[in-house]
């Protein structure tokens, strides 16, 4: 099998399966052939979350394929075609990447170097949010040899900030990542290398970065706080295990609906008189569609020294009855609701509040079938895993500095 090609760089999170394009395998095989192995490389994969508060839209997508199964040859890794758009986002100056075959000696191998790589948020590839000068993945398998890996990537900077393996916080301004409305954004990216090996089986390796964020408009108010875009690069398998017999096609079971909520405040300190704004943002996490989201605020405390002006929801429907205030609606995957409560504080004091919410959502029941005069005792269900978040605000007198 041949040496590892010097160099790599290469972006995307989008953890779906890998697509094959069509490429010409260099040589043919010769010799008896071993049953099974494999080889893929992927180069670049994105995925940005839809984020209606600043106008950001949904997408997917992945470029720089190879794969090849149990045959003697090499598949170039495909940049050419980019069905997906990858590029309209950014540019790969010097890409490569191949997998490779060898059924005479039973070895499988892959690399991937998506070189000089360059990820906007938004189309136009301007500004650049992730920068990758080198980036290379290789992994190998040829039984009875250990699998080997391999995983660098040089310099990799988001916003223009350098990152490093594990979490990173870096603030910058909205113009920074693409949006001029947004006024400071406050990231955490974390960068994860990933090296895998099975002896006698298989090797993979990439690099996966994912990028989340609280963006603040002029005025120091969360207008969002969530994941924004995740990255994953270079993403290499090799496999010598034999094939098992192919089993008749079926579609993904996509992970349920899930739900996490993020809650703020603009302030935490206010006169009597002032007004606060609490925003709560619940986002559909999961792989499917939430059609019983909801969450509960809890307004006891902070009636008590203040009254409500003003509720306003981007999606979905308030129900309010006093004390409690109900938000319900549908959500997508990657979905946000963002529910705003505007309160005027009337007394001095504290203004205590808790949301809580279905982590999973209650699914649309099946009906019960109709039962014998003595149906069994049903058994007793177990309680829904659930959130729950708090925040406080001080109510000071109005001549206080």
């Amino acid at each position: 099998m041949r040496l590892w090609q010097a160099g790599a760089a290469a972006f995307v999170a989008l953890l779906a399966a890998i697509a094959v394009s069509a490429a010409t395998i260099t040589f043919a095989s010769s010799g008896s052939a071993r049953a099974g192995g494999s080889a893929s490389s992927v180069g670049v994969q994105v995925a940005m979350h839809d984020i209606p508060a600043i106008g950001q839209k949904a997408f997917q997508g992945k470029i720089g394929i190879a794969k090849i199964g149990a045959t003697t040859g090499r598949v170039q890794a495909d940049y050419g075609s980019d069905p997906d758009g990858v590029k309209n986002y950014g540019t790969i100056a010097n890409p490569s990447g191949d997998a490779s075959g060898n059924t005479d000696v039973g070895a499988w191998d892959a690399a991937s170097d998506p070189n000089v790589l360059s990820i906007s948020l938004i189309p136009g590839g301007r500004p650049v949010l992730l920068n990758v000068p080198t980036l290379h993945t290789y992994a190998q398998c040829q039984p009875p040899h250990a699998p080997q890996v391999q995983n660098f990537i040089t310099a990799p900077t988001v916003a223009g900030q350098p990152i490093n393996d594990g979490k990173n916080s870096i603030s910058t301004t909205g113009a920074a990542i693409g949006y001029p409305s947004v006024a400071t954004a406050d990231l955490t990216v974390t960068m994860t290398r990933v090296q895998k090996t099975t002896p006698n089986v298989s090797a993979e390796a990439w690099v996966d970065i994912v990028i989340e964020g609280t963006l603040k408009d002029s005025t120091g108010k969360t207008v969002y706080a969530g994941p924004i875009a995740s990255f994953r690069l270079g993403e290499v398998h090799a496999d010598c295990a034999a094939a098992p017999p192919t089993p008749p096609t079926t579609d993904p079971i996509p992970e349920p609906a899930k739900l996490d909520l993020t809650k703020t405040v603009d302030k935490h300190v206010v006169k009597v008189g002032g007004k606060v704004v609490y925003t709560l943002t619940e986002t559909n996490v999961g792989g499917t569609t939430a059609k019983a989201a909801t969450f509960t605020e809890d307004l006891t405390d902070v009636l008590r020294n203040g009254e409500i002006v003003d509720i306003q929801a981007s999606t979905g429907k308030v129900h309010y009855n006093p004390p409690k205030l109900v938000w319900v609606g549908t959500l997508d995957p990657g979905e946000s609701a963002v529910v705003r409560i505007t309160v005027k504080a009337v007394h001095v004091g504290r203004m205590w509040n808790a949301v809580v919410w279905p982590i999973r959502p209650t699914p649309t029941p099946t009906p019960t079938p109709t039962v014998t005069p003595t149906p069994p005792k049903p058994p007793k269900p177990h309680p829904q895993p659930s959130g729950k978040r708090r925040v406080v605000v001080r109510v000071v007198p109005r001549h206080v500095k």
